[in-house]
């Protein structure tokens, strides 16, 4: 249906709420600049105060981040806008088809002083500072009712409080359909896992929030067969639309603390506007209320929360949402997941802040205002090594022993060839007398594991790194975009990223100058496929943020210097002998005592064991 023109029609720039100042201190200023449209009585685009907009092209350019930004074809599509509403009549004897608001104008009511945008004076009860609101009516005569929908934005804030009031001058039943947010940005098309998605958070057993994600490529299959994801069983404590870093979401006010308060029937996730591939189609909620009963004196009063800003666990926690703040991608490990996502939250998020401020204080020492995330990555690696150094001595000590060990190994190969359970005997009996845990490697590689996916999941839900720069890097939590390609590369895309070639060489140096020499041929061809892996890793890597990169190259290099450095602080233990002696003709160790240094890693290693 068109739009109806019942209301005095009124300029969208005079329906703005909030404005932006970057500089102002954020606890008593405006977050968001929220501008409103009159049909529909919805939200037409929100603006952050403190957040950039993406950087493209590499050209750094202050603009304010647009986390909400509605055209005129998705709201045709859709039929209403963000907060839009659809009155739902439960009269089964005389049915009456539903009225959708979202499709009208609605009256903006101005206060006694004729101002369309009221202030609001601030709440010292509840804590909350002055703002501005706008109060909206729409009258229903096939329903005798009428709706008030009052729109309020607080200083120091992030969400819009909504009240809506449904007025009757008859006795029914209507259920209340709320249109959620949608019109969010795409950040990093071309190298992200997280375009725009779907979530539920519900009430959970214990108070817990579960939190169930959907990506846009699964809504409009399940839309294609008649069966659109909907979360009905457990009260609903908020649902909304998500991209890698930013989140906007609905709230009910106050928020349900069990069955018996909960507000929401049900909660669908839609698809508005279909693309391909399916996975960057623009998806939306809207909640349907359970059925409220509307008498003559008796109004019906409902509230909402519309937040809008980042997924950061601060920023979140006053809206009991800060669940979103965590990684919640599928590929994790069933047991190890959890463990990383631990660490990111509750230590390496919080450690690389704290490592932040302390560069700002340096850089405050100098004259500077800033600190650098570039900086604190490497910092936080030098942190996370230096307490991973016991292990990784024992480890260290450990390979090197068994690189030693090679020729009298070879040996023992030599005698024993034909009796595989006897090499088996001889070679366990010469790892433990000389002190030798073969599986040494893999208890640091376990320990490092959940550290490393707790990096992970902290660089690529961390908004502080989003436009960080560093060197020539202009966003550590984007791919560092050395050169724009002239075309775009297929596998590649369109930038060329140097920092994940480093990675893999770096990996490369690390296995050439430390991994034991093959001394069979089953060995040999494990060391040449780990060759074929590392291109692999670096295809892998390629797309990964730079600030993951970054702590990959500092912890090859810490490692690389480790390995060099340890034999110069401990104390050479001998080998314990064997009884074969090696037979001549199989001696091609590089630690066998008669060969010189040949091949180039055999002479960097030993010009780097000169040097350290």
């Amino acid at each position: 249906l068109p739009a109806r023109d019942d209301a005095p029609r009124v300029p969208a720039e005079q329906l703005v709420l909030g404005t932006l100042d970057p500089k102002a201190p954020a606890e008593s200023a405006y977050h968001l600049r929220v501008g409103l449209m009159q049909r529909g009585a919805g939200v037409r685009s929100i603006e952050l105060a403190y957040h950039d907009a993406e950087l493209t092209d590499r050209r750094r350019k202050r603009e304010p981040l647009t986390l909400v930004n509605v055209n005129e074809d998705q709201l045709d599509l859709v039929g209403a806008p963000p907060l839009g509403l659809t009155l739902v009549p439960q009269d089964k004897e005389n049915p009456i088809e539903p009225v959708a608001l979202g499709e009208r104008l609605w009256t903006v009511v101005p206060d006694d002083a004729g101002r369309l945008v009221r202030p609001v004076a601030a709440d010292t009860q509840r804590n909350l500072l002055e703002g501005e609101q706008v109060v909206f009516r729409a009258e229903v005569p096939s329903l005798k009712a009428a709706v008030v929908k009052t729109i309020s934005l607080r200083k120091g804030r992030d969400a819009l409080d909504v009240d809506l009031r449904i007025e009757s001058s008859i006795p029914q039943s209507l259920v209340l359909r709320v249109q959620g947010p949608y019109g969010v940005p795409v950040e990093g098309e071309w190298y992200t896992s997280t375009f725009r998605e779907v979530f539920f958070g519900k009430l959970g057993g214990g108070g817990t929030t579960e939190v169930e994600t959907r990506a846009a490529g699964e809504i409009m299959d399940r839309e294609r067969k008649g069966d659109p994801i909907r979360a009905t069983t457990l009260p609903l404590k908020y649902a909304g639309v998500e991209n890698q870093y930013f989140a906007v979401f609905l709230q009910p006010d106050p928020v349900p603390t069990g069955v018996a308060d909960r507000i929401d029937d049900k909660t669908v996730a839609m698809i508005v506007e279909p693309a391909e591939p399916t996975h960057k189609s623009e998806v939306s909620v809207y909640l349907e209320t359970r059925p409220i009963a509307l008498a003559a004196d008796r109004p019906a009063e409902l509230g909402f929360h519309f937040f809008a800003g980042p997924k950061s666990a601060t920023v979140l926690e006053a809206y009991g949402a800060e669940d979103l703040a965590t990684y919640r991608k599928g590929w994790q490990f069933p047991l190890i997941g959890p463990v990383a996502t631990w660490i990111a939250r509750n230590a390496i998020g919080p450690l690389l802040d704290q490592i932040h401020k302390l560069t700002s204080a340096v850089a405050g020492v100098f004259g500077g205002s800033n600190g650098n995330y570039g900086i604190a990555i490497i910092l936080l690696t030098f942190v996370v090594r230096s307490l991973m150094f016991p292990l990784s001595k024992k480890q260290a000590e450990s390979a090197k022993r068994m690189q030693d060990l090679q020729p009298q190994l070879m040996a023992l190969r030599e005698k024993y060839k034909d009796d595989k359970e006897k090499i088996g005997q001889e070679t366990f009996a010469m790892y433990r007398a000389n002190g030798v845990n073969p599986l040494g490697g893999c208890v640091l590689v376990l320990i490092q594991m959940p550290i490393f996916l707790g990096l992970w999941q902290a660089v690529n839900n961390s908004v502080s790194l989003r436009n960080s720069s560093f060197l020539w890097i202009q966003n550590l939590a984007a791919p560092d975009q050395l050169f724009k390609f002239p075309v775009e590369v297929p596998w590649l895309g369109p930038y060329f990223n140097l920092l994940p070639l480093i990675v893999a060489g770096l990996m490369l140096v690390h296995t050439k100058l430390f991994a034991p020499p093959a001394t069979t041929p089953e060995q040999e061809q494990s060391q040449k496929i780990m060759k074929y892996m590392l291109v692999v890793m670096a295809f892998m890597f390629y797309r990964v943020p730079a600030g993951l990169c970054l702590y990959f190259i500092t912890s090859s290099l810490w490692s690389i210097g480790e390995r060099m450095l340890l034999p110069k602080l401990t104390a050479r233990k001998a080998l314990v002998p064997v009884t074969v002696e090696p037979t001549p003709a199989r001696r091609t160790s590089r630690n066998a005592e008669a060969p010189a240094a040949s091949g180039w890693r055999d002479k960097l290693r030993d010009r780097l064991e000169q040097v350290m």
